[in-house]
């Protein structure tokens, strides 16, 4: 990982509170979180291509494995270009509902258990800690990153759909 890539990821946490004081709550949106990071322009244009923008302002709580834009940049030129057409309207959405959760799940510690969570697409989503946090074979990149209505953990690779994806 370059450094010019984890000083961009950190932006997107908020600073560590001084010693004895809380941490203030988060005020902005997971979409607003993921727009000051700079790094999720792709993602941020299938959320409006796929219109599926709800979850990402509603009140929440939601979690978003949210997939850099080094992560789309991975999906082969082809398939990448037709998941923005107009006819690939129904996958990109089957995609993206496959990285919300419906609920607050915090990326697991060190040695716990894995846990499995129903995505927004009907399909379970393993978390675990072997070989450092994932979710599913993911590589999770930036764990729990705080927002107002949930939590963004940014992943390096965009996870597919078993079913219509």
């Amino acid at each position: 990982m370059t450094s010019a890539y984890l000083a961009a990821t950190t932006s997107v946490t908020p600073g560590t509170p001084p010693p004895g004081q809380a941490a203030a709550a988060p005020s902005r949106t997971l979409m607003q979180t993921l727009h000051g990071a700079g790094h999720f322009n792709d993602l941020i244009a299938a959320i409006k291509a796929t219109g599926l923008a709800s979850p990402f302002h509603a009140a929440g709580p939601h979690t978003v494995f949210a997939p850099n834009d080094l992560a789309f940049g991975k999906l082969a030129e082809a398939l990448r270009a037709d998941l923005f057409k107009p006819e690939g309207k129904a996958r990109l959405t089957a995609i993206l509902r496959l990285h919300l959760v419906p609920r607050r799940v915090r990326a697991a510690a060190p040695g716990e258990e894995p846990a499995t969570f129903k995505s927004l697409q009907g399909e379970d989503l393993v978390m675990h800690s072997a070989h450092g946090p994932r979710v599913n074979a993911v590589c999770i990149v930036q764990p729990d990153v705080q927002a107002a209505n949930g939590v963004i953990h940014v992943i390096d690779t965009v996870l597919m759909p078993i079913q219509g994806g």
